[in-house]
Parts: structure tokens; C-alpha cells; sequence
């Protein structure tokens, strides 16, 4: 009975996220990505921040989720801010395609990097990081795109059996008999994919950066895991959620008080408006997108190099300055909590897999050895391997004599 309630029985472990600077610089490599990738989509539909407002649109979505709801829209609204959404059905379709390109890559790196640091605490160069992210990122992509190609299926199942249904006397009397069943098992199938696979991504992508074995798999993995340890899995994310958003309101509290405890002592008025824009102020901003951004532009201050062209010339260097070792520590603490994130992900992967599988948390597909290895032996190298030493050649079991 304990194992169908999913009682912890050796006692719960939280997830393990083990400092690792080669993380830290891919997340904020993946941040400056993002970032450009929404300044570029901007510029492209005509409209404000497309990524934040398809963030912001996941974000609402997930709140609706006790416990880690909450946690996580409170994260993104400290790193996007709230948008309100605007886009057309393609604008929306190119940018989560794009978005989740970037990720993808960024992503297999970061969980890459991690895994090996978490199951053999070996190093992985940042080239070799990029290496895996390039060469597995189809792979990661493609992930996502299985979930909605699976909860398509069905959708279109159930609209044509709807069709069937809406013919005269035989499809109300004698069709939907055995058809509307099938139509309520299918939603479930739609509801379970939806559900698994959008809380299970991130899963799904620690089981490719470990396993190897492609997003099919990965998606059968992950699914297996959430529904066979819901509990273990759910409080595991809750963790992760709430140290991941600790650390980004952390540091939008330490923008806040780098802005205000520096106008404590300022005297200078062109001084205190680079630091913190005044509402009210004439608007040198003529171009109309431009202006649609007014607001935050003056919220952000010094935040935002765009607010040099309301400064003097003579101000230009120190702006770019303050704004560029500014950018620089916020850059590290969203870095930071995007690998806290990602390698909390890998860390209850390898969990739920050593309670479901069996498999030890050491063992892991080794990339560097892949191509080397012959086939048909084995791919796995964790803890068993490395006690087990080869036989001895010439040896045929016991000694002789």
C-alpha cells in the first residue's frame, strides 16, 4: 500500500544543484540569446517584446497549478514583467518556434554540463558544452513538438468522430453509442499529454542530456516517472520553483537597492535622472514605438542603455558604465537561476529514475565515448563500471592449479 501512495521510504531527498561556473556562463549566455531574440522578433512584427508576452502568456497558464504555480509566475514577472498578449496565431507559432530553438541549444548544454557534474563530477569545457548543445539540439526541439503533434491527434480523433455523430438518425442514435466513449477517453489522452508534457518538458530534456536515447523515449520516460512518483515529482519542482525565484527577486531587489541607496547621496540632478527616469519628464523620444515603451524606460533607469539618449554627451561614459557593470551582476544572478532551475531538473530526474527504474543515480551515457565504442557493447559508464575490472587476458576463470 505505501508504494501506491508514494511514501518516500528511504526519505525524501531535495534536488541537488552543485555550483558549477560553466553553467552559470551558459545560462547568462542563453538570458543575453533570449533577450536579443525578443529585441529582434520586436523589430520584425512592430510589436512590444513578442518572447516576454509568449512567457507571460506560459506563465498565466502555469499559476493556475497549486503550489508551483505561484512560484514560478512570480519568477517571470521579476525577470519579463507582466504583458499583455497581442500577438497574431503566426507571430505566436514563429516565435515559440524560435524560442524554443534557442532554449534547446542553450538548454542540452546547461543539462549536459550538469549531468556529468552531478553522476561523475567531471568537467565539461564550455566548447564541449556548445558542442552537445549543436549537435543534440534537433533532439530537444523535436521534444515539445511530439506533446502537441500527440494532443493533435487526438483533437482531430475527436472532431471527426463529432462529424460522424451530426449525420441524420445514424450518427445520433447508432454512431454515438459506441463514439462518444471514445471521445471521452481521447480527451483524457489530450488532457494527460497537455498536462504531462508541458509540466514535464524540462524532464523530458534532462532524459536526453542522460539517456541519449532521443525525445521519443525521453517522452515515454518522463511520462512514466510523473505518473509513477507524482508526489516526489511535484514537491521536487515546488522546491525548485521557489529557489529559482528566490534568486531572481533576490536580484531585482539588488537593482532596486543599487538605484536608491546611490540617490541617497546624490546632489547632481542630471546624476539622479540617469539613475531612476521621472515620470513627467519631457519626451526627446519622437518615434512612436519608442514611446509605447516610455514607461518602462523610465522605470528602468540606468537598466536600460536605451535611456542614453536623455543624457548629456558629457554623461555618456559614465551611463555606460553604471549600466554595463549593472547588466553584468544581474546577467550572473539570472544565469545562476536559470541553471538552479535546470540542474534541480536533472538532479530529480536521476531520482525518480534510480526509484522507478532502479538504474543508480551514477550512470550516464558517455558522449566523449560513443563513437569510439564498438558496437553491441555496452554504452553506460557509472559507478558498476568502474568497480569491475576488465578480466585478464589470457584468463578463462579460475587460476590454474
Amino acid at each position: 500500500m505505501s508504494q501506491g501512495l508514494d511514501l518516500p521510504q528511504a526519505g525524501f531527498r531535495a534536488p541537488r544543484v552543485p555550483l558549477d561556473l560553466r553553467c552559470v556562463m551558459l545560462g547568462a549566455a542563453a538570458w543575453l540569446a533570449v533577450r536579443g531574440l525578443d529585441l529582434l522578433l520586436a523589430w520584425g512584427f512592430r510589436v512590444t517584446r513578442p518572447v516576454a508576452q509568449l512567457v507571460d502568456l506560459v506563465a498565466d497558464q502555469i499559476a493556475q497549478v497549486a503550489f508551483i504555480g505561484p512560484a514560478f509566475r512570480m519568477g517571470m514577472t521579476a525577470l519579463w514583467g507582466e504583458q499583455e498578449f497581442a500577438l497574431a496565431w503566426w507571430e505566436t507559432v514563429v516565435t515559440a518556434l524560435l524560442f524554443l530553438a534557442v532554449w534547446s541549444f542553450f538548454g542540452a548544454a546547461i543539462l549536459r554540463t550538469a549531468a556529468l557534474k552531478l553522476t561523475r563530477e567531471e568537467p565539461l569545457s564550455l566548447r564541449e558544452a556548445l558542442k552537445f548543445g549543436g549537435k543534440n539540439g534537433p533532439s530537444f526541439l523535436l521534444a515539445p513538438v511530439l506533446v502537441v503533434a500527440f494532443a493533435l491527434f487526438f483533437v482531430a480523433c475527436n472532431a471527426l468522430a463529432g462529424l460522424l455523430m451530426s449525420i441524420p438518425l445514424v450518427g445520433s442514435s447508432l454512431l454515438a453509442l459506441f463514439l462518444f466513449p471514445l471521445v471521452l477517453v481521447s480527451s483524457l489522452l489530450v488532457v494527460l499529454a497537455v498536462l504531462g508534457g508541458f509540466v514535464g518538458l524540462p524532464l523530458m530534456w534532462a532524459g536526453i542530456a542522460i539517456e541519449q536515447n532521443g525525445p521519443l523515449e525521453a517522452l515515454s520516460r518522463s511520462f512514466s516517472y510523473i505518473f509513477a512518483r507524482p508526489f516526489r515529482f511535484f514537491f521536487g519542482y515546488f522546491l525548485v520553483f521557489v529557489v529559482m525565484t528566490v534568486v531572481v527577486v533576490a536580484g531585482s531587489h539588488f537593482e532596486r537597492t543599487v538605484k536608491e541607496t546611490v540617490k541617497l547621496g546624490v546632489w547632481n540632478d542630471n546624476l539622479d535622472t540617469l539613475i531612476s527616469q521621472k515620470p513627467g519628464e519631457p519626451d526627446v523620444l519622437m518615434d512612436a514605438f519608442k514611446k509605447a515603451d516610455r514607461p518602462q524606460l523610465e522605470e528602468d533607469g540606468i537598466g536600460n542603455l536605451r535611456n542614453i539618449e536623455r543624457a548629456e554627451w558629457t554623461e555618456y561614459v559614465g551611463f555606460f558604465w553604471m549600466w554595463f557593470c549593472l547588466s553584468a551582476f544581474l546577467l550572473g544572478i539570472h544565469g545562476y537561476a536559470l541553471y538552479l532551475f535546470l540542474g534541480g531538473t536533472v538532479s530529480l530526474y536521476l531520482q525518480l529514475r534510480r526509484e522507478v527504474d532502479g538504474t543508480e543515480e551514477e550512470e550516464i551515457y558517455p558522449e566523449s565515448e560513443a563513437d569510439a565504442a564498438p558496437v553491441g557493447e555496452a554504452r553506460w559508464v557509472g559507478t558498476a563500471a568502474k568497480e569491475d575490472p576488465p578480466p585478464a587476458a589470457g584468463g578463462g576463470g579460475a587460476s590454474a592449479g
